[in-house]
């Protein structure tokens, strides 16, 4: 197996074949030949063994693997700050302490250092299920980035990883008052950094994110207000008709919400209509977000 396909094939099977992907990683381990791929290969790696498998040690093994016989350089910093995290969940504190004192010693920056070891604890908090200590480690890596002048070595990451985030959140039950403070912020960190870092699809995906939290959070009108942004968004610079309809799904449970059932049957035409096409798996994933929209807001 090619390192690319190990990567990209991993990523896109990583939840169905967990085990079988853990196993083709050890086997791949020895194909990582620079700090790129040592990077792309610890964060899969993080994520199966530790997040998936909660085999935080076997993880760890690996990643120490991937940065056999590379020359210590900056480049290799994320990947130290992920050998330092799996260290730290595996319950070797030694290890850890070493290993995060090794990536500030590489990357040179403590404050972006400090940034991406929050986001990547924070990552493993969701993993293993502690949303409480998600939602600081986040806090806590967001207070990092308000005090920097130019965030655009970090706007990415705290892109994606608030995103990741934000949607596991959104996929738990009953919230309490500080998780739902919580996955506000953190939806409202995604989107900040997008509007810095991403193109327009980037941007009306954040804000229908926005749309997702603001109507878990019974927050209809601020909901109703993301999604006709990221539709004004798509209108002003193409087409993206799948979006759209899921947009007019988050619009129609606002309005449900708000118990304004003419305009909700109007938005759930217009999402009926662009899914009706569809082919069966998308339109079956369509027609169980439409259920679960107008049964939560109900």
């Amino acid at each position: 197996m090619e390192f690319d396909e190990l990567i990209s094939g991993g990523w896109a099977r990583h939840e169905a074949e967990t085990e079988q992907l853990a196993l083709d990683l050890i086997e791949g381990v020895e194909l990582v030949a620079d700090a790129g791929q040592a990077a792309a290969f610890s964060a899969l790696a993080s994520h199966t063994l530790g997040e998936h498998l909660s085999n935080w040690g076997g993880a760890a093994t690996l990643i120490e693997g991937a940065l056999h016989g590379l020359e210590e350089a900056p480049a290799l910093t994320s990947t130290v700050i992920l050998l330092g995290i799996a260290q730290e969940f595996a319950g070797d504190e030694a290890a850890a302490t070493a290993s995060l004192e090794r990536a500030r010693a590489l990357g040179g920056d403590d404050v972006l250092v400090g940034v991406r070891t929050h986001f990547a604890r924070a990552s493993a908090h969701m993993g293993v299920g502690d949303t409480s200590m998600l939602v600081q480690e986040h806090k806590s890596g967001m207070a990092l980035v308000s005090g920097m002048t130019d965030t655009a070595s970090v706007d990415r990451l705290v892109a994606i990883i608030s995103n990741n985030l934000a949607s596991h959140l959104l996929g738990l039950g009953e919230l309490s008052d500080v998780e739902g403070a919580g996955l506000l912020a953190i939806a409202e960190a995604s989107r900040s950094a997008w509007s810095r870092a991403g193109e327009w699809v980037q941007r009306e995906r954040a804000d229908y994110l926005m749309a997702l939290v603001h109507n878990k959070l019974s927050n209809w009108e601020a909901a109703l207000e993301a999604a006709d942004e990221a539709l004004g968004i798509i209108s002003a610079n193409g087409e993206e008709l799948v979006d759209e309809a899921f947009l007019q799904l988050a619009r129609a449970q606002a309005f449900d919400g708000m118990q304004n059932l003419g305009d909700r049957d109007a938005a759930l035409g217009v999402a009926d209509a662009l899914a009706a096409e569809w082919g069966e798996g998308l339109k079956g994933w369509y027609e169980d977000q439409r259920a679960k929209a107008l049964s939560v807001s109900a």
